[in-house]
C-alpha cells in the first residue's frame, strides 16, 4: 500500500472516530445528562449496576453507575422513561422486589416542600436483620417484665409482709432515749433557774 493511501485510511479513521464522539456527545448532552441523577445513600445492600429504578412503583430507569466517597455511596442513575423528571426532595431507598428477592431503588415523591433541598435524598431501609434485632431487644424486655410479674406474685408479697410484721421495732428504742433526754434537759433547766433564785435573793 502506497504512503499516501495510508494517510487517507488514517484521516478517515480520525473523521469517523471525531464524528462517533461528536454524536455521542451531542446524544449525552440532550437525552442522557438531564436525566441523571446522583443519590447518596450510606449503604446500597447489594444494589449492582443496571439495577432498575422505581418512582411510585413504576420502572423509570436504572442504575448507571456506583462510586464510593468517603463514607458514603455515590449511586448515578439515570430515567429512560420519557416525559419523567423526579422532583427535588424526593425520598430512595433500596427495596426488594418480586419472590425472588431481587432488588431496585424505589423513589417516592417529596413530603415537604422545602425549596433548600435539592435532588433526591437517600434514606436507610430495613433490613432482614434489623427486624431481627429488634424481636431479639424485645423478647429481652418481655423476659424482664415477666420475672418481675412473679417477683410480685401473692407469694412473694404475703411473704414481704410477713418479714416486715417481724421486724423489730428499733424506733421504740429511739423513743425512749428521747424521751430521757428531755427529761435530763427539764431537771438542768429547772436547777439553773433555782441557782438563779438564790443569787437575785443575795
Amino acid at each position: 500500500m502506497k504512503k499516501g493511501h495510508v494517510i487517507e485510511v488514517l484521516i478517515l479513521l480520525t473523521i469517523a472516530v471525531a464524528g462517533t464522539l461528536a454524536v455521542y456527545s451531542i446524544y449525552y448532552n440532550i437525552a442522557i445528562k438531564p436525566n441523571l441523577y446522583t443519590i447518596r445513600f450510606h449503604d446500597v445492600d447489594s444494589i449492582i449496576k443496571g439495577s432498575p429504578v422505581r418512582f411510585m412503583g413504576i420502572i423509570v430507569g436504572h442504575v448507571r453507575n456506583l462510586k464510593r466517597e468517603d463514607d458514603q455511596i455515590a449511586c448515578e442513575i439515570v430515567v429512560t422513561k420519557p416525559n419523567t423528571a423526579i422532583p427535588d426532595g424526593s425520598v430512595a431507598k433500596v427495596e426488594y422486589n418480586g419472590l425472588g428477592g431481587s432488588k431496585s431503588i424505589e423513589i417516592m415523591p417529596p413530603k415537604t416542600n422545602d425549596p433548600d433541598i435539592k435532588g433526591i435524598v437517600g434514606v436507610y431501609g430495613l433490613r432482614i436483620s434489623d427486624f431481627a434485632e429488634v424481636f431479639g431487644e424485645l423478647r429481652a424486655v418481655l423476659i424482664c417484665i415477666r420475672q418481675f410479674v412473679e417477683t410480685i406474685s401473692p407469694e412473694n408479697s404475703l411473704g414481704v409482709v410477713k418479714t416486715i410484721a417481724e421486724t423489730p421495732d428499733f424506733t421504740e428504742n429511739a423513743n425512749k432515749n428521747l424521751d430521757k433526754m428531755i427529761e435530763k434537759q427539764k431537771n438542768n433547766t429547772m436547777m439553773i433557774n433555782k441557782l438563779f433564785e438564790r443569787f437575785r435573793f443575795w
